[in-house]
């Protein structure tokens, strides 16, 4: 059911009891249409109260996790202490994306755009001309849609840059169990794209087989719900993270420069793998390097 952005922005302000008792609804009413659903397990704080609302309605209900191979130490430590999660993982690992495809840099447009703009054919010209010029075939000028001047150099970049992280390691590997429905802890403030999806479709998407009974929760109610019922959650955030994807994508690295670094004091030996990690010859650390510092150096080219 389509959500005008005036009744988005007015769910937005709802008390968090009012919020609690439409995200009880959106689950109960999921449940009922997809009895063999499960519910989406990452073991963020997201997640953590998305599980302890959808087993308020069935506790029985199972969760999915995906060990993407990428996972913080932390994480994969309160998940194993969870109950009735049942793990999954991914047929190819972290490493082996970097080798094949290459490094997860600055966000998942970005580094679509460069895909293309690196790997011209006849069939991707009209879409190669979009991430140059920010103007589709009919002429409409869509200026988000355009590749920023800043990162065009990386369009010659030595070393491959890749979108494809979260299908290979995440998507690709929970597909079966979205077919009989999942609850997805996603909320419509993470990002422009679960906004417009759910102002499209409301918390629940039947073309997708998905509900998200936190889309118009905040991280502030998040948190307020976690402690008002004294709910148990990752020890991660507790050591400087606010957040748990997975421990080396560089997506959103220009916006937290101290990310790696608070990954070496905790664990040095993972923090040393992850920088030796390479892609045509090209370590990790200098791809990040070459990122941080926003151009390409010569050194680069000769190895």
């Amino acid at each position: 059911m389509k959500v005008t952005n005036k009744e988005y922005k007015n769910r937005i302000r709802w008390t968090l009891p009012q919020k609690i008792d439409h995200a009880l609804g959106v689950i109960d009413s999921f449940f009922i249409k997809y009895p063999k659903s499960t519910i989406s397990f990452s073991g963020g704080i997201d997640s953590t109260v998305m599980l302890h609302l959808a087993r308020v309605v069935d506790k029985k209900k199972i969760a999915v996790f995906v060990n993407t191979t990428n996972e913080f130490s932390e994480i994969l430590k309160f998940v194993r202490n969870t109950e009735n999660i049942k793990i999954v993982r991914p047929n190819i690992t972290f490493i082996e994306v970097i080798d094949k495809h290459g490094f997860p840099l600055i966000s998942k447009m970005t580094a679509r755009m460069l895909l293309d703009l690196r790997n011209p054919t006849v069939r991707n010209q009209a879409t190669r001309n979009l991430w140059l010029t920010g103007i589709k075939k009919d002429g409409t000028k869509v200026p988000n849609m355009k590749l920023p001047n800043k990162y065009r150099y990386l369009i010659h970049a030595p070393f491959d840059i890749t979108n494809k992280c979260c299908k290979f390691l995440k998507t690709d590997p929970i597909k079966p169990f979205q077919k009989e429905g999942m609850l997805v802890g996603t909320m419509a403030i993470d990002s422009l794209i679960r906004k417009h999806s759910y102002l499209k479709t409301g918390c629940i998407n039947f073309s997708t087989n998905k509900a998200t009974p936190l889309a118009i929760w905040t991280k502030e109610d998040v948190w307020k719900y976690i402690k008002q019922n004294n709910i148990e959650y990752c020890s991660i955030y507790d050591k400087g993270e606010t957040s748990t994807g997975c421990t080396y994508c560089a997506f959103g690295i220009m916006f937290d420069k101290t990310r790696f670094e608070r990954l070496r004091k905790r664990e040095p030996k993972r923090y040393k793998q992850m920088m030796e990690l390479t892609n045509n010859g090209v370590t990790y650390e200098e791809a990040l390097q070459t990122v941080l510092r926003g151009t390409l150096t010569k050194s680069l080219f000769t190895i």
